[in-house]
């Protein structure tokens, strides 16, 4: 693999080419046909995928600050189904090189607000593909992460797998067919086509990929979430635990299907999949109206020292936007600037507060 050993680009060239790069992979038709370029556009070394996780992270960023405060803040007068209708995502199709404009203002904003600041405390995904362990075997690899990791692996086959924070997946490949299993968390698969069927379980469940993108969420009390992305798959649920499957259900693009864990369950009813949450191998996720308490939540599974709020009223307060979730100490100051709120970082906890306490209590950052 090349590691950045190509002459030296004019300034900004790398930059450009890594926003070019998030405009087309973010065009689900374009990255069906280019994924093989952009992945070796990545594999280039690390300078190409630092450019590229800081194009993300910039989109992130300007999308949630381009809206007035109003569309982010808490709104407490109001009536909460008014502030989702009012804060309803700007969706209409761009043009590709409006995206690349929008994008590259975002990263010389991040870049003034970074300034002086070092990097290497953030968490970012691994948009690089790492090779599972035992990648030379037939069988018996192991997929993992730890809490607060999101990274992705590449198969032998040319088939990837993103895996969310503290997930599990065993992979058994043969001549024949392409198993895995999912026994902890949340995980993407993105299927290349070969002849050999590639089936994920999961909990009571089975899916069948039909040259696919599809995300599995086994949940902690074994119910089993399947969202297509992209393709086609085929979701049978298992009824003794033992491989006697109910007739499968297909979905289509844009569908979800939750398994019960139950003996004898009914058949999977499809619905429309939230589409909050489809950014996930990214870090990002989009809220509408939250509770910053459900919020704090959430983010605490990605996180070593946890957020909090210093009363009550701070939990029960509401945000809208697209949020890195698994950087805590980021996603602090963010939400404390976008609500004016003090962020108090101590030992145990990263609390937010209205103003800072008095007498000082750890370190704090006092409302903007």
């Amino acid at each position: 693999m090349m590691e950045d050993t190509d002459p030296p680009r004019r300034h900004g060239q790398l930059r450009e080419e890594a926003a070019d790069w998030f405009a087309i992979m973010r065009n689900p038709e374009q990255a069906g046909v280019r994924r093989k370029e952009f992945e070796a556009w990545l594999a280039r070394g690390a300078l190409h995928r630092t450019a590229y996780n800081r194009i993300a992270e910039a989109y992130s960023i300007g999308k949630r600050l381009k809206y007035q405060p109003e569309d982010d803040a808490l709104v407490s007068d109001k009536d909460p189904s008014d502030d989702i209708r009012q804060n309803e995502p700007r969706r209409t199709a761009k043009k590709r090189a409006v995206l690349i404009v929008a994008m590259l203002g975002a990263v010389a904003l991040v870049a003034h607000l970074a300034a002086g600041s070092p990097r290497e405390d953030v968490k970012h995904p691994s948009l690089a593909m790492d090779s599972p362990p035992g990648a030379s075997d037939r069988s018996g690899q192991k997929l993992t992460t730890a809490i607060g990791e999101i990274r992705s692996f590449r198969l032998e086959d040319g088939s990837v797998v993103a895996l969310d924070t503290n997930s599990l997946v065993l992979v058994d490949f043969d001549l024949q067919q392409r198993n895995l299993r999912l026994l902890r968390g949340r995980a993407r698969f993105t299927v290349a086509h070969e002849g050999r069927p590639f089936t994920v379980h999961a909990g009571r469940g089975t899916v069948t990929a039909l040259g696919t993108i599809f995300d599995i969420n086994l949940l902690p009390d074994n119910r089993v979430v399947v969202r297509l992305v992209k393709g086609a798959v085929d979701v049978a649920t298992d009824v003794s635990g033992a491989g006697r499957a109910q007739p499968a259900v297909r979905l289509a693009p844009g569908q979800q299907v939750e398994l019960p864990n139950a003996p004898t369950p009914l058949t999977p009813k499809i619905v429309k999949a939230e589409t909050d949450d489809r950014e996930w191998p990214d870090g990002l996720k989009e809220y509408r109206n939250v509770r910053l308490g459900d919020l704090f939540a959430e983010a605490n599974r990605y996180a070593d020292i946890p957020l909090v709020g210093e009363t009550p009223d701070i939990d029960d307060a509401r945000v809208s936007g697209n949020f890195r979730i698994n950087d805590s100490p980021r996603l602090a100051r963010n939400l404390g600037d976008v609500l004016g709120l003090a962020v108090i970082s101590g030992p145990n906890a990263i609390s937010l507060a209205r103003r800072c306490p008095t007498p000082p209590k750890g370190n704090c950052r006092p409302p903007s």
